[in-house]
């Protein structure tokens, strides 16, 4: 049996990050500027326990009130290339050298943002850091709104200037019949770009194989429900579908009591094709470093099996076939360092 991974490699390994929502990125002290930037006392507005997000939510309405509260306050160019400058020396800060960043971009033009100004304050932002940090967006449309989310965000997109990879359906699993989504389907073949369904979060395991089957998605974001189906599991086993697994996320709003119920061990042992990401890392006291230094704790990942979990993120990701080959490629020099 090999050693367990050691803190230097957790800290070292090249990383790659699927999922991740730049909206969800802000941490307690960007909220704060911008909302006295904006004349609010942060502590009131933001709802801080001693500086702080909660950090566990008794559901998934408590997260998403802190979520919006945050977000309330990005309201101009200036305050999203903010944003986007903190989150992306963030990855930069943990090795993470590839990132594809859920960016909610209606919630900035209804905001009252121009599209040209958002496009171009997340340029502005991402640039902050080198091109050894690579910065891609997957823009995505909450069912809960319904179709025309769907279509205003293509909308959006086609028109974008910015490094737009992906797009992908977020939103509380159920509240639409998912057959309406398939326009982004559509767009995303049409575009040349990956699409992305978040299921069998807080929906049941049929949510996942409504994705696969109904919206043919390229990637499942969470995917946790499978655990309570065999078969589902099995297929997913057998197809090698990817997923993004965010265990704290999970675990804080209380899908799972901790990390050693929640189903990231079983998947890992089985071969579920999972990649692992921190989602909403502020909201939920988390970053993608943390969340590989519980995964090599309670799923005894070696060394080796870091690498490879990268390695996996890449082949997963929505870069192109030359990028993909210069993130494994780095991530090979890395193994190859020891």
């Amino acid at each position: 049996m090999s050693d367990l991974a050691t803190e230097r490699d957790i800290v070292t390994v090249p990383k790659v990050e699927l999922h991740v929502h730049l909206n969800g990125s802000i941490t307690e002290q960007t909220a704060s500027e911008l909302a006295r930037r904006h004349g609010a006392d942060p502590a009131t507005a933001l709802e801080l326990v001693d500086g702080r997000y909660v950090g566990h939510w008794p559901d998934f309405g408590g997260f998403l009130n802190s979520y919006l509260l945050a977000n309330s306050f990005v309201r101009t160019p200036e305050d999203l290339e903010l944003v986007a400058a903190a989150f992306a020396r963030g990855q930069a800060a943990q090795h993470v050298i590839y990132s594809e960043t859920i960016f909610t971009a209606l919630i900035q033009v209804r905001a009252g943002l121009e599209p040209e100004a958002m496009w171009a304050a997340l340029r502005r932002g991402f640039a902050t850091v080198g091109p050894e940090t690579r910065l891609a967006l997957v823009v995505d449309a909450i069912r809960d709104n319904g179709r025309a989310e769907a279509e205003a965000t293509i909308a959006l997109v086609e028109a974008a200037d910015a490094p737009v990879v992906g797009l992908c359906l977020t939103g509380v699993e159920g509240t639409e019949p998912v057959e309406r989504f398939h326009v982004l389907r559509e767009a995303a073949d049409r575009l040349g770009m990956g699409f992305e369904v978040h299921a069998g979060e807080m929906g049941p395991p049929e949510s996942i194989t409504e994705a696969l089957d109904v919206l043919e998605a390229d990637r499942i974001g969470h995917g946790v429900a499978a655990i309570h189906d065999p078969r589902l599991l099995d297929r997913l086993i057998r197809d090698q579908v990817p997923l993004d697994v965010c265990p704290s996320s999970n675990v804080s709003i209380g899908l799972f009591s901790s990390w050693e119920t929640h189903p990231v061990t079983t998947y890992w042992e089985r071969g579920v094709n999972m990649t692992i990401s921190s989602d909403d890392p502020p909201f939920f006291g988390t970053t993608l470093t943390d969340e590989l230094r519980q995964l090599v704790r309670v799923a005894g990942l070696s060394r080796d099996d870091l690498g490879e979990l990268q390695r996996r993120a890449a082949r997963n990701s929505f870069a192109s076939p030359e990028v993909k080959a210069a993130l494994i490629a780095e991530i090979d020099a890395w193994a190859a360092a020891g």
